[in-house]
């Protein structure tokens, strides 16, 4: 997505939480496609076939076909797949992991215009089962894929310098809201149930959660490099930024160590994330800001098929 029609929506939609006044309420139009779908991960048809002969007299190929269905642009090398299941050897394969050489380019949507996400291959490269064996048999194929991967969510605030006042004609929302809309872009992790209330003069408390929407494992940004195994001590962390696209405010978490950025561990598949605002710096009369939450983090899927090695009559 172009970064121009994100500040031209995103600022469409401070726009129209302006008008009129009173609480806040929830939006249908958002600058995002929406949505839980990331790269949906596939065997190209008959790569590998269903049966095989054995002692090296059928090659085949295994294939990947990757879709990006979510709205971030997996970079060049940041996705991993491993096969598992098979002897490298036995099968002649030059490595069993392979990385993307091409970026795999997100969903996007600039006004009314949707653009689907790229299509692309990953190739494990040909292969053929060299044993000369005495019976059939039938093995599960599997290849397991970490990708680099991202979800952003905006929301407007309303914001003054003293949030406790008494409310004003001029008004035109209200400091405390029990549920602020919240558009995430399409991803399997998204932020939920945000929260704005005032909890003194000058200071506005956050809160919202952070919630596993796929089916998935999330893991910390950077985990996978070359293998997509392992690394169980930093699965379910992910990275949590807030930050005001305008430079209007600054956030501190206490899940973030008080800062406004910070890796986080789910816990059951969700984390409840609290901030605060210091409002002291702000004008005296309402006014909407948007809060961007970016949630940065690998996703691990896996996908599964049959292959069966057939004894080939001398």
């Amino acid at each position: 997505m172009k970064r121009g029609f994100i500040f031209l929506a995103l600022a469409a939609l401070v726009l129209a939480g302006c008008q009129g006044s009173g609480s806040q309420q929830p939006k249908n139009d958002s600058p995002f496609l929406g949505g839980t779908q990331a790269v949906d991960v596939a065997f190209f048809e008959n790569e590998p076939p269903a049966h095989i002969l054995d002692n090296g007299q059928e090659s085949f190929f295994i294939t990947l076909l990757l879709k990006n269905g979510g709205e971030f642009t997996v970079p060049a090398n940041g996705l991993i797949a491993s096969l598992s299941g098979i002897p490298q050897a036995s099968f002649g394969l030059r490595s069993l992991n392979v990385v993307n050489a091409r970026e795999i380019i997100g969903a996007s949507k600039e006004l009314d215009l949707v653009q689907p996400g790229s299509e692309e291959s990953l190739e494990f490269g040909e292969a053929k089962y060299t044993i000369d064996i005495p019976a059939s048999f039938t093995t599960q194929l599997r290849a397991d894929i970490c990708y680099t991967y991202q979800t952003k969510a905006v929301a407007n605030l309303c914001l003054k310098k003293n949030v406790v006042g008494r409310k004003s004609v001029n008004d035109v929302c209200d400091v405390s809201s029990p549920s602020v809309a919240l558009h995430n872009s399409a991803g399997p992790l998204q932020a939920t149930d945000l929260r704005q209330t005032s909890v003194g003069t000058n200071r506005i408390k956050l809160s919202f959660k952070v919630k596993n929407m796929g089916t998935g494992a999330f893991y910390e940004p950077g985990a996978f490099t070359n293998i997509c195994a392992g690394q169980d001590t930093v699965k379910d962390m992910i990275k949590v930024t807030l930050t005001s696209p305008e430079r209007a405010f600054t956030v501190e978490c206490s899940q973030l160590n008080n800062k406004n950025s910070g890796v986080v561990r789910l816990v059951n598949k969700e984390k409840d994330i609290t901030c605060t605002i210091d409002t002291t710096g702000l004008q005296d009369v309402t006014f909407q800001n948007l809060l961007l939450v970016q949630m940065d983090y690998m996703y691990r899927t896996a996908v599964v098929t049959q292959l069966t090695v057939d004894n080939a009559v001398a």
